[in-house]
């Protein structure tokens, strides 16, 4: 029987070889991100039909088969909650997964519960119980005890059964194809994390002046580039309040630099001469080589109003086809769905709730609610979806 902890490159190998014989596997890792730069990778587990593994990443030197049949189109990887194994490939991979499922987003298509936990995922599709003790371990402390291992193996042990059942259910729908247009549209969302905009994400950014910002700019690149070296999360080189502060102070000589509260840490002082330097080379800059202030909509009262009515017809409409209104969408798409079709005249690209499966559960019912062509009453209070909507005469 093969080993269930692999710890040398040829044990690795002949997991992966295993693994594109089969053509699906279920996947998760065990990573540690509280004191690093990036999730530190701890542990890769693995299961097919026919053997389960857990792999240590820190004894093996090469990784990059894996990667690889994570990013090609003959192999189905399945996997729970599937944000940071979707990001790890990225970074170690160079690109996206091609062929992922991630049965808590199928979950969510099937049924009025998203996000659920690997626990309640398990209970509810194959009435199991399962053990979370482990839910705290450092996973980075060797060596792993027989309890991590168990652990680290019972996270995929159930993963291909939970979706070849789910698999049956949305295919009886016809909701197979959803479940490839949410993982494609998240995939992206995942990517986009690491673009090189998201200084104006810092808060406090968008209300600086454009001057301001070019410094906020400045520093946080630094700070990034920082994080990197010296492998610790980014806020704990410079706090983003510290960002926007020092943004908004400008100092004019470096003593101004630590001349407030929090700027006093010994390693703050140390950073002082780059911090300021980050400050000049902004303060250098041409006014129109500062960034612009992002087109924010400012927001009409109606909007408001109208957002509440679509979102009490949503609930409704997702409690008539039975999936988790969670993952149709929140207040802010509804907000977008009616500036762009009642206010913006459905100039630019559609909001989300208007495309792909979106708009086939939701999209023709919420802008005929608010062109006036349906309306909506209660129906049967007994029913989980009350609401009727009827056209208009």
């Amino acid at each position: 029987m093969p080993d269930r902890l692999i710890i040398t490159q040829q044990a690795f190998d002949e997991l992966c070889d295993d693994i594109a014989s089969a053509g699906i596997v279920a996947f998760d890792t065990e990573f540690v991100s509280e004191s690093h730069y990036r999730p530190r990778l701890c542990l890769l587990q693995f299961a097919t039909p026919t053997r389960a593994a857990v792999v240590d990443p820190f004894k093996i030197d090469r990784l990059d088969r894996w990667w690889q049949i994570f990013m090609d189109e003959a192999t189905t990887v399945v996997a729970h909650g599937a944000r940071e194994e979707v990001r790890f490939c990225l970074h170690f991979g160079g690109a996206a997964p091609r062929k992922l499922v991630d049965v808590q987003v199928a979950e969510g298509l099937l049924s009025r519960g998203f996000p659920l936990s690997y626990k309640a995922l398990v209970q509810r599709v194959l009435d199991e119980r399962i053990d979370t003790h482990e839910t705290r371990t450092d996973w980075a402390k060797r060596p792993l005890s027989p309890g991590q291992i168990d652990y680290a193996l019972e996270d995929v042990e159930h993963v291909l059964l939970i979706w070849q059942r789910q698999q049956e259910s949305l295919q009886q729908k016809g909701r197979l194809d959803w479940v490839q247009d949410e993982l494609e549209r998240r995939t992206a969302v995942y990517a986009d994390e690491d673009d090189g905009d998201r200084w104006r994400k810092v808060s406090g950014v968008p209300r600086l002046s454009r001057r301001e910002m070019a410094i906020a700019r400045e520093l946080f690149v630094w700070r990034d580039q920082q994080a990197q070296l010296r492998d610790r999360p980014p806020r704990t080189v410079l706090r983003d309040d510290l960002i926007v502060d020092l943004a908004r102070r400008k100092p004019r000589k470096l003593a101004d630099v630590t001349a407030t509260r929090g700027m006093q840490r010994r390693d703050t002082k140390r950073d002082a001469p780059e911090l300021f330097g980050c400050v000049q080379r902004a303060m250098q800059l041409a006014d129109d080589e500062c960034p612009r202030r992002s087109s924010a909509h400012r927001a009409l009262p109606q909007e408001d109003v109208l957002g509440k009515l679509l979102a009490i017809a949503l609930a409704d409409r997702c409690a008539e086809l039975g999936i988790s209104q969670s993952i149709v969408g929140s207040m802010s798409d509804l907000h977008e769905l009616v500036r762009w079709h009642a206010f913006d005249g459905r100039r630019g690209e559609p909001p989300v709730l208007m495309q792909g499966w979106r708009a086939e559960v939701c999209g023709n019912v919420l802008t005929d609610l608010l062109d006036g062509r349906v309306s909506l009453r209660v129906a049967d209070l007994k029913r989980e979806a009350p609401l009727v909507f009827e056209p208009v005469e």
